[in-house]
């Protein structure tokens, strides 16, 4: 007698596609795994790996954060954490489409911010914020797809004076790359009277 599979574990989507010019099963779950064989059982969690997805031609991009050394795996080896990116093509448009589709819904459904303000202050954390910024963060926003708007402070309490008049309603979230001065500065500006 043959049993259902819980939901977390149902097939979403799956599809034969080209990985590496090898065409191989591959199939996303209810519990967010991707999944191929490729010199063994390989996946990657949407929810904690995948930053993104961008379609070029035919092909899906995936960009990913997984642990160095450990490739992309279900089971890591407690490395330092580095992006990747890993390729297949559907073998047809319809496919294509319909990966996009189902990649996308599930991205969408985690709730990730897809806008935010960014203060850079080109002083704080001994003068290392812009290459942190630019060097680290930057790049896995964009792999995200995340928008941003960054502003460079220029003065002592210039974030707490632009964050007095922003409007929230169009981000999902502040970001401060400093040292802790500019948390201080946006931290419940519009509640403290002055």
């Amino acid at each position: 007698m043959e049993q259902d599979q819980p939901e977390s574990q149902s097939v979403i989507q799956s599809d034969r596609v080209k990985i590496n010019g090898t065409v191989l099963p591959l199939e996303v779950t209810g519990d967010g795994k991707l999944r191929w064989m490729d010199e063994g059982q390989r996946c990657l969690t949407l929810e904690k790996e995948v930053l993104g997805f961008s379609v070029d031609g035919s092909r899906i991009k995936i960009k990913a954060v997984v642990e160095k050394g450990g490739g992309i795996c279900c089971v890591g080896n407690g490395g330092h954490l580095v992006r990747k990116s890993f390729v297949f093509e559907p073998l047809s448009e319809d496919s294509l489409r319909l990966w996009c589709q189902k990649l996308r819904d599930y991205m969408d459904s985690l709730g990730r911010p897809k806008r935010l303000f960014i203060f850079m202050n080109p002083f704080g954390g001994k003068k290392s914020a812009p290459k942190i910024f630019f060097e680290d963060v930057k790049p896995f926003l964009e792999d995200a797809d995340v928008q941003f708007t960054l502003l460079e402070t220029k003065y002592q309490l210039h974030a707490k004076e632009i964050v007095r008049t922003l409007d929230l309603s169009k981000y999902d979230g502040i970001v401060c790359v400093s040292g802790d001065g500019i948390l201080v500065e946006v931290s419940w500006p519009r509640f403290v009277v002055s």
